[in-house]
């Protein structure tokens, strides 16, 4: 086998282990386009089906009424520091000797190159009154490769140099996960001399249906002379079984609304308390090695205990949970169909997360045009910011609403979407 083919091929082992896994954001999918389309926020004016993931007070606050929504969808993906942007500007053509170097040198800048997405799909969403009911499954992967890796693809294995040369996967990393949740929210609206005022709550319970977690462990590909020592172990499901249930526990989301004229306040704590962890007994350990020297030729990728695994690598795993959340947020209706909000939003902890981990924004939503309802919205992020914007057109009691986002920072360049079919609120 040509030595190109070798190594090209070691590596893209690697990289299909962490694009195939099956790969969440606050437990609860944001099932609501009209969320999406502020950017978030709304912890101060979410009602309906918008409140059971944002804030569970929204349902006892006046106009949230009867909503359902059919599988709301979001979409989320992000390459980054060579994004997708940059494949595409380059689509159908052979890549130059400035662009390999342009490329390369980003990645050695960001220390590698990353990917992720993300899927959120809710199979129900149903708000009725005080009382709202969410079944959602989160979807996310992300795949981290060295600058050494990226070498490779873009020269092969003799380099940027055109002479053979030594290949580290040194911070090469995939995580995947898919969480199916179900959650039940209640809002008590609160007597109040000078407003409306409202607390709520979300319970939630969660099942982890597969987890992969991968990270390299000194893997090294040499060039001169041509060895590829490959230690990639990754901790999953087993091959055999059909078994969804790898992880498990509840949670408890609390939150508070109050309007005083045209200004609303909010403020909410998601996961307050949350027992999710995944179950080791129902995972297993696969080494991923493979050694090529040009005498020997061996791999290793069978199923063992996952007392076997690497520490870092069973760390990862207990590591993948869902963190509390603290939401604060204003509102200001600037007018019967205008409506502005900011938010504050802070995550304690790197736990499973799609959302930043810091976020300060706001945005704005107008109902002035009676089938079209318009909605844009900012934040400043960990490490960037995030732009959003959609529309519904509203017909009668049926919604039909999209939005769209991108976002630069601490989870990588991403493009976001969401769709939605509603029925009975906005």
């Amino acid at each position: 086998m040509p030595t190109n083919n070798i190594i090209r091929g070691t590596i893209g082992f690697v990289m299909c282990a962490g694009l195939i896994a099956p790969a969440a954001s606050a437990q609860l999918a944001n099932a609501s386009a009209t969320t999406f389309g502020v950017a978030g926020n709304a912890t101060a004016t979410a009602r309906g089906i918008a409140a059971i993931s944002v804030n569970p007070a929204g349902l006892g606050m006046p106009g949230s009424g009867f909503t359902l929504s059919f599988l709301p969808l979001e979409l989320r993906s992000g390459i980054d520091p060579i994004t997708l942007k940059d494949l595409k500007d380059v689509q159908g053509e052979v890549l130059t000797p400035a662009m390999k170097e342009d490329w390369l040198t980003r990645a050695e800048a960001a220390g590698g190159q990353s990917g992720a997405v993300g899927v959120d799909i809710s199979a129900l969403a149903l708000s009725m009154g005080k009382f709202g009911l969410q079944l959602s499954t989160l979807v996310g992967a992300d795949l981290n490769v060295s600058p050494d890796v990226l070498e490779v693809l873009l020269y092969g294995n003799a380099g940027r140099t055109g002479s053979a040369t030594d290949i580290s996967l040194a911070g090469s990393t995939a995580t995947g996960y898919v969480v199916t949740t179900g959650g039940v929210s209640v809002g008590f609206p609160l007597s109040s001399a000078s407003g409306s005022m409202a607390v709520g709550g979300t319970l939630k319970y969660s099942v982890g249906n597969a987890v992969l977690a991968g990270k390299d462990q000194g893997g090294r590909i040499t060039g001169n002379p041509v060895k590829v020592d490959l230690r990639f172990p990754v901790i999953m499901p087993p091959e055999e079984g059909d078994e969804f249930n790898h992880g498990s526990g509840i949670g408890v989301d609390l939150g508070f609304q109050a309007t005083r004229g045209k200004v609303s306040f909010g403020g909410a704590v998601l996961n307050a308390f949350n027992t999710f962890k995944w179950k080791t007994d129902k995972l297993v350990y696969r080494p991923l090695t493979v050694l090529f020297d040009g005498d020997n030729n061996e791999s290793d990728s069978d199923e063992q205990p996952i007392s076997g695994a690497p520490a870092d690598l069973k760390l990862v795993i207990e590591d993948m949970k869902f963190d509390p959340i603290l939401s604060l947020g204003v509102g200001y209706d600037v007018s019967d169909v205008f409506t502005v909000s900011a938010d504050f939003r802070n995550r304690f902890g790197d736990g499973m997360a799609v959302t930043p981990k810091l976020h300060l924004g706001a945005g704005a939503e107008f109902r002035g045009l009676k089938v079209l309802h318009l909605r844009a919205g900012a934040a400043i992020i960990t490490d960037g910011m995030e732009l959003a914007g959609g529309a519904s057109l509203v017909l009668g009691p049926v919604s039909l609403s999209a939005a769209g986002g991108l976002r630069k920072g601490d989870l990588a360049d991403t493009s976001m979407a969401q769709f939605g079919l509603s029925f009975g609120g906005r």
